[in-house]
């Protein structure tokens, strides 16, 4: 036999039982409507970041194949060393950049849940990268340093009007922005 409902209403304590209807839960969203604006561009921000150091790794790498080449197989020990030059630059650049990201981020300060972070980072890129896509930007991994030239290049007003069609609802799902606040909580005390 089925306990007999109390006459309280939902959510309130009859003895030993709370009775709660699923109707008393709304929608749930941490935090303010500027701190899920910041931390959803922080997250577009990281996928970026992350995405130009990786072709910087590439593009040195391709650098250094091409110096080898041109030492073993063309014999020019002058190009090998030119093309090594070139792609320690690209490296110095990119941890450069690197640290620039680490900096404004403030990723140092989140210790332990920097790894769930980056996997954050990591889920929403491929998000973003299609939002860019949307609004006419560079936006493949091979590109995506064209978008920092435009940003402080000739292009840049039409550049910045670009990023404002930026709808951050399509590249970031709230359910990431959640997570995001709860590990931000966690990590840093109230966002």
């Amino acid at each position: 036999m089925l306990p007999a409902l109390p006459d309280e209403p939902p959510g309130r304590s009859s003895g030993d039982e709370v009775w709660m209807s699923a109707d008393d839960v709304g929608e749930f969203a941490q935090g303010s409507a500027v701190s899920r604006w910041a931390l959803a561009r922080y997250l577009v921000g990281r996928s970026i970041g992350e995405s130009v150091g990786n072709t910087l790794l590439f593009v040195a790498g391709v650098i250094l194949a091409l110096a080898a080449v041109g030492q073993w197989v063309l014999g020019s020990t002058f190009l090998a060393v030119v093309l090594v030059i070139l792609a320690l630059v690209v490296l110095v650049v990119r941890a450069g950049l690197r640290a620039i990201l680490r900096r404004l981020t403030a990723a140092d300060r989140y210790g332990p849940i920097e790894q769930r972070l980056r996997a954050l980072v990591s889920d929403t890129k491929g998000d973003v990268l299609m939002e860019l896509r949307r609004v006419g930007l560079p936006s493949h991994t091979w590109t995506l340093p064209l978008l920092a030239f435009r940003l402080v290049g000739k292009r840049r007003k039409a550049t910045l009007t670009r990023l404002r069609d930026f709808d951050i609802d399509r590249a970031v799902p709230k359910a990431r922005l959640d997570e995001l606040h709860m590990l931000l909580g966690r990590g840093l005390g109230p966002v």
